[in-house]
């Protein structure tokens, strides 16, 4: 790979900061990790530190959660003549010079974060006396969740889809800290180190505070706290239900669905609609959240992509209303908690009426800081699709239902496939679902690209005739960035 040697700069770089000081890191020389791993405060920081890197707009902070991949999978009614660059990214055109960028940083940024999590891992051993044993289990399983988590996601966009029985190949993971450039293991090969680092994760972390104490974490140290604000025991169960889910192995998705589901009204209740009214709103369903990140800077999002009362055409995400209205079920919209919460207000431009996407508004409480990555109503979706009979599907869509101000579905028919007809994308309401939960937050995609969609759902048509229409399941797989092909 050919920027690697940067990344691994970097990656020693950080562990001399503290961690206000993190995003500021230049790349610099080499440092000695016997100096930064010699006590508690050094484990700290690194880990710490990625977190708040993952904020970085190159990553979850912005491209993918509620930006560049939201944008891929036709979220926003973009203006053509005015934001060139976007629709070029909403055609999933990736020749084009802006999705090239984005691109590459975000595979630069995953990359170096994989490093840093490496770095991690490996002087987890080689100072075992450091760490008392609840420090060592919780970083080192952290650590490696991380490591999972990104490299799910990073092969999630530029791997091929996915397909258990047929042989591909997919892109480097890194198993330990190196300057030289990792074999590129086949699909199936890669998608078994990215399980072996999940399990592991799953092993180190049975420990967990959140298992004693809740999701407020250990009240006598604060670095036990917040368990929803790092990759705790149960978001990666959450993790494993999304892995097994995109891998197509059913029995093991549901049966992790099933763990998050079972701990999920003590520790991740669901939204209540009080949460949904006066002048603070809970526009996150903050509750429902099993990891998240904290991004004291959140509120810019709102404001550079989302506020259709300062923004224009050339710069604005937003759908259309019309196409809001079809998506959540006409008249129901009113009622659902998600239209409410984040999808109410309306601006006119250019003779074009948007509705306002302000999920992202708000500095005043930890709920308005946060970036969601794992949620519980995932896992319930999840089961819906994949429990072994009728009638837990049906209790499993109704129940998640109803905790979005709906009712349940009538019969089994409606959740039995993904599409009632494939070749006009007349999505059931399982499939609907999908694309109304998870709005700004980057898995709908990932969803298109697991089921290999011959089309997406269009942000510019309210019409079930969808002329949005993908040609190839290759359009779901960008390119590997220019430059680090010839390295993998």
């Amino acid at each position: 790979m050919k920027t690697k040697i940067s990344y691994i700069l970097i990656a020693l770089g950080i562990l001399c900061t503290s961690c206000s000081d993190f995003l500021n890191v230049q790349p610099s020389d080499r440092i000695s990790e016997e100096t930064n791993f010699t006590n508690i405060a050094g484990f700290k920081q690194a880990i710490n530190g990625i977190y708040v890197e993952l904020n970085s707009s190159d990553l979850y902070g912005r491209a993918l959660t509620c930006e560049f991949i939201e944008i891929m999978a036709q979220r926003y009614a973009i203006d053509q003549q005015n934001n060139k660059s976007d629709w070029e990214t909403m055609q999933l055109n990736y020749s084009s010079s802006t999705p090239q960028s984005r691109l590459q940083n975000i595979w630069s940024k995953g990359y170096n974060l994989i490093a840093n999590c490496n770095l991690i891992i490996k002087n987890c051993e080689q100072h075992r006396e450091v760490l008392p044993d609840e420090y060592y289990h919780l970083i080192k399983g952290e650590a490696y969740a991380l490591r999972a988590y990104l490299h799910l996601d990073l092969f999630r966009l530029f791997g091929s889809v996915y397909d258990p029985e047929v042989s591909t190949l997919a892109i480097p993971y890194y198993t330990q800290l190196q300057l030289d450039v990792a074999p590129t293991p086949s699909a199936q090969e890669y998608m078994d180190l990215v399980l072996k680092d999940l399990k592991t994760a799953e092993e180190e972390l049975q420990d967990d505070p959140i298992v004693t104490f809740g999701v407020n974490g250990n009240p006598k140290d604060i670095f036990l706290q917040f368990r929803n604000l790092r990759l705790n025991l149960y978001a990666v169960y959450g993790l494993l239900a999304r892995y097994y889910y995109y891998a197509h192995d059913n029995e093991n998705a549901y049966a992790y669905a099933k763990k998050v589901v079972d701990i999920q009204e003590r520790h991740f209740p669901w939204v209540k609609l009080l949460s949904l009214t006066g002048s603070n709103i809970d526009h996150m369903f903050s509750t429902e959240i099993m990891f998240a990140l904290q991004n004291l800077q959140r509120d810019n999002l709102f404001s550079s992509l989302f506020n259709g009362n300062s923004l224009k055409t050339s710069s604005l995400l937003a759908p259309l209303e019309d196409v809001t209205t079809e998506i959540f079920g006409g008249t129901m919209a009113s009622s659902d908690y998600r239209v409410r919460s984040s999808l109410s207000g309306t601006v006119e431009q250019g003779g074009k009426k948007y509705v306002l996407f302000n999920k992202y508004q708000g500095t005043d409480s930890l709920y308005n800081q946060m970036i969601p990555m794992i949620r519980v109503s995932e896992s319930f979706l999840i089961l819906a699709e994949t429990g072994p009979d009728d009638e837990e599907r049906l209790s499993r869509f109704t129940e998640f239902n109803n905790a979005r101000g709906l009712q349940g579905v009538e019969n089994i028919e409606e959740l039995n496939t993904l599409f009632d007809d494939i070749d006009n994308s007349q999505y059931t309401e399982l499939g609907k679902e999908w694309i109304r939960e998870f709005y700004g937050e980057g898995q709908l995609f990932f969803w298109y690209k697991r089921n290999q969609c011959l089309s997406m759902r269009s942000a510019t048509s309210a019409t079930n005739d969808l002329p949005f229409r993908m040609l190839s399941a290759s359009r779901y797989t960008p390119p590997i960035p220019e430059g680090e092909e010839k390295y993998n």
